[in-house]
């Protein structure tokens, strides 16, 4: 049984029987010392002849960055491999799953309360993605097997599924990278894979599964 008063990050269970993310999560071996949360906005400046400076236009928020520093996991005493213990199930956060198009939505726990709806002496009660993780091997058997760790976690706020979606007042260009697809371009977009076909439409793309990386397309708002 779980130490209620051990932190831990949470995985959302998000349609695992179609192939989504399973529940499973990973208690910290150490309460983290500090906890940074971080947000800020970055507002558009607007040009406008006669004004003695540009006036700001508030288009959307930047989402709050929650940092963990110098975690420690210590595997030495049971002569355990600290990588395949600890640090792989945090890299697993950092991939995308192919079904949904993103990384797994995570939730920080810290007391009781373990579900991703409960409020109850949870540190933080939104969701998060992984963002960031750095990892510094500090101890190794002889074999090479490293033994000790400390893990640098940096975790980016998810908007609550309550909240009001709102998309650019005008359009804006993607260039396209390697690996992109119209589907994951719609999710980061539209937080929706099903609106490709609107991207598909504005620029003129016959066959969704040719991507060019270096490509631009055109992302055209979502007039409400």
């Amino acid at each position: 049984m779980s130490d209620p008063t051990k932190a831990r990050i949470e995985v959302y269970a998000d349609d695992a029987s179609k192939g989504g993310f399973k529940p499973s999560f990973s208690e910290f071996m150490f309460n983290p010392e500090a906890v940074r949360v971080t947000k800020s906005t970055a507002p558009k400046q607007a040009r406008q002849a006669g004004r003695s400076a540009p006036k700001h236009q508030f288009t959307t928020g930047n989402p709050a960055q929650l940092e963990f520093g110098e975690l420690l996991f210590d595997c030495f005493d049971k002569r355990e491999n600290v990588y395949v213990k600890h640090v792989q199930w945090f890299e697993q956060l950092l991939k995308a799953n192919e079904n949904l198009h993103r990384p797994p939505r995570v939730v920080f726990l810290w007391g009781s309360g373990w579900s991703a709806e409960a409020s109850t002496n949870k540190v933080n009660t939104g969701m998060w993605f992984v963002t960031g993780l750095d990892v510094n091997y500090t101890m190794f058997l002889p074999d090479g097997t490293p033994v000790r760790a400390t893990c640098k976690l940096t975790l980016a706020e998810e908007p609550a599924e309550s909240e009001t979606k709102s998309s650019p007042d005008t359009a804006h260009v993607h260039l396209v990278g390697r690996g992109d697809t119209l589907q994951g371009i719609s999710s980061r977009e539209y937080d929706d894979p099903g609106e490709w076909r609107r991207i598909a439409y504005a620029n003129g793309i016959d066959d969704p599964l040719k991507l060019t990386p270096g490509r631009r397309l055109l992302i055209p708002p979502i007039i409400k």
